[in-house]
């Protein structure tokens, strides 16, 4: 755009200079010309325009009014690469001395040297101009990297920190089961000795009974404290990235988008995933495999595939799909295999399983 204004200030200039000449059919001839070649060298590129404004250059030594029009094409040649082409026009600045106008050749050199310096200018700009749009790009990406990153880091640090968290759960729960429910299972056998000892007293019999009936609660109790603390602190995603990881067959791609899946789900997807591999190594020619679990709002999936070629009697028979399709039923989930392109198992869960459902 920026171009096309200058080339419009430059034929101002040179009609101001065919006005002082004097306006002739000839002369409006000579504009048109300019001003298709000067449109042609705007469309085309240098192999094209290099050409034309010689061409036209030495056009001007036979055919004189050209050269009124000549920083036209001034301007297209500043553009060039290469200073002889840049320059090639201060020949024909001759031409103007015959058009019989004293200052014709004066204003046709102003003009010329604008049209020159002109060029300069503009080309400068615009390289400032895609420097800068070059820079807010770069900076704009750069910006976005570095939030990725960012972000990514965040995830791993909240990752690590969920980690930390499930194994000190862990530890609890081992802590609890090894010393409190040993004490506890200890005290209930001395309880059941001393009753069997003063079995003949029935009043320290009753209020022993009654203890034995605390003691037993607290045990329950605690007992279902440990199992929910161990189921909570399962952690899925780092079971199957150790599954993956040393499976050895072939590699194994794992995609893990979920968050916290309820625990009849992560122990029924182990058991399956690690079941699927072993059948893999047995029965498939795979290259490669890929492991997939997604959390949606209202179910959760499990994706099993490989790129190899598998036992059609094996996969269809094997007691192995069968104990897979029977822990996803006893869930109220989808089981479902296929056979084409590779081997694909999958298994779509209910968020609330119906082992969940009251």
């Amino acid at each position: 755009m920026q171009k096309l204004i200058d080339k419009l200030v430059l034929l101002g200039l040179c009609i101001l200079v065919l006005s002082l000449s004097g306006v002739q059919w000839i002369s409006v001839v000579a504009m048109l010309v300019a001003m298709a070649v000067s449109s042609l060298c705007g469309y085309f590129d240098s192999r094209v325009k290099a050409p034309l404004c010689v061409a036209y250059i030495v056009a001007c030594f036979f055919f004189n009014p050209l050269v009124i029009f000549l920083p036209l094409i001034v301007y297209d040649c500043a553009e060039s690469d290469k200073w002889p082409l840049r320059l090639c026009w201060i020949a024909a600045l001759p031409s103007c001395f015959q058009l019989g106008v004293q200052q014709v050749p004066v204003a046709v050199i102003l003009s010329s040297v604008a049209a020159f310096l002109l060029q300069f200018r503009t080309a400068a700009q615009i390289k400032t101009r895609d420097d800068y749009f070059e820079f807010m790009d770069n900076a704009k990406e750069r910006a976005e990297l570095l939030e990725r990153k960012n972000r990514d880091l965040m995830e791993k640090q909240d990752y690590e920190v969920k980690l930390a968290t499930l194994a000190e759960r862990n530890r609890i729960a081992r802590e609890i089961h090894d010393n409190v429910g040993h004490l506890l299972t200890r005290s209930l056998l001395q309880l059941g000795a001393l009753h069997v000892t003063h079995a003949d007293n029935a009043e320290l019999t009753s209020e022993m009974g009654m203890l034995k009936s605390t003691l037993s609660d607290a045990m329950d109790s605690i007992r279902s404290s440990v199992h929910d603390l161990h189921d909570e602190s399962f952690d899925l995603r780092g079971r199957l990235e150790a599954m993956a990881g040393g499976f050895e067959f072939c590699p194994v791609r794992l995609r893990y988008d979920a968050d916290d899946l309820p625990a009849e789900v992560k122990y029924c997807f182990i058991a399956i995933v690690r079941e699927a591999l072993s059948n893999i190594a047995r029965h498939s020619s795979a290259t490669e495999a890929a492991v997939t679990v997604t959390e949606h709002p209202a179910f959760c999936q499990l994706l099993i595939s490989d790129n190899g070629t598998v036992c059609a009697d094996a996969s269809a028979k094997g007691i192995g799909l069968q104990n897979m399709a029977d822990r996803v039923d006893a869930l109220g989930g989808v089981f479902k295999v296929d056979h084409g392109n590779g081997f694909r198992i999958f298994i779509s869960i209910p968020s609330a399983p119906l082992s969940q459902n009251p």
